[in-house]
């Protein structure tokens, strides 16, 4: 094999591309470098968990932690400005900053108030860009654009608009098929650039951990129908493929069907018109090779 990649347990947040003797690196398609090691710099390895860090985008990085006195804080790392580091006291149980802003999302509860209530500032200008109290418990978030932030909650999903004053998170839709089940995990949600189409992942075992189920539900806000699809991952981009003409509104995604070997990964065109005389929305599938315990 001319490469080997190896996750370092002791370093979380980085991956390490180790070439081979025989491989020159600078002809490699990619470079994968350290670019910081949040343990070097105080954070503890107990935070190092799904839901507790996150990083939305390659600008910010944050993490609940613990202070040394044992209280609880937010730490946010700055990779755009020397990977500066920012430490605050707060109560909030998880903690999101937005992708470009500098922008702070804060998730808790409130004792004897069900649910969750969010909380979101601009840190640059101190002002509280909102507030929500969330009926039931959010299971998971991300933000989705600039000053769009997504909520899934244990039946349906919301996306708020921040950068509307007073705004309150709307219903979108709701969780359908295996992902509206007890025992799915939420583990990601997309929306393409439009916020026309929406995408939420979550994963599953029907024999106690020994395999991992993955399902999907895509969904067109236009014509408000969806579509279940088995597999672990997608994604959406606009992307160039056809010299001359705009980017395409692309969905991609790895399908994986319950019980069977064989992974395909899918990329296709969601956003193209359709109809009698237009030519076929751009479209590719192929398999994808996977070692047999992945």
């Amino acid at each position: 094999r001319p490469a080997r990649a190896r996750r370092n347990t002791a370093e979380p947040s980085s991956l390490i591309l180790r070439p081979s003797a025989a491989m020159d690196p600078s002809a490699m398609p990619v470079n994968l470098a350290v670019t910081i090691n949040l343990a070097d710099h105080g954070v503890n390895a107990q935070a190092f968990r799904f839901g507790n860090l996150t990083m939305e985008s390659d600008k910010f990085i944050a993490v609940k932690d613990a202070a040394p006195d044992g209280s609880s804080q937010v730490v946010t790392i700055d990779m755009h400005n020397g990977n500066a580091i920012s430490r605050r006291p707060m109560k909030a149980e998880a903690c999101l900053m937005a992708p470009t802003d500098n922008i702070m999302a804060l998730k808790g509860s409130t004792d004897g108030t069900p649910g969750n209530f969010v909380q979101v500032f601009n840190l640059d200008s101190k002002e509280k860009l909102g507030v929500h109290q969330c009926p039931v418990k959010i299971v998971f978030w991300r933000w989705i654009a600039p000053r769009i932030l997504a909520l899934v909650c244990d039946s349906d999903i919301y996306h708020w608009n921040l950068a509307v004053a007073n705004s309150q998170p709307e219903k979108m839709f709701q969780r359908a098929g295996k992902l509206a089940e007890a025992g799915a995990q939420i583990i990601n949600y997309a929306a393409n650039s439009a916020m026309s189409w929406c995408l939420l992942t979550g994963i599953s075992t029907q024999d106690q951990g020994k395999t991992i189920d993955g399902n999907m539900q895509l969904y067109s806000v236009e014509k408000k129908q969806q579509q279940m699809l088995e597999g672990h991952a997608g994604c959406f981009g606009n992307v160039l493929v056809v010299d001359g003409a705009a980017p395409a509104g692309l969905f991609a995604f790895q399908e994986r069907k319950q019980g069977t070997p064989q992974t395909r990964l899918h990329i296709m065109d969601v956003t193209a018109p359709r109809g009698e005389g237009l030519p076929p929305p751009f479209k590719v599938n192929s398999e994808i090779q996977m070692p047999p315990e992945a």
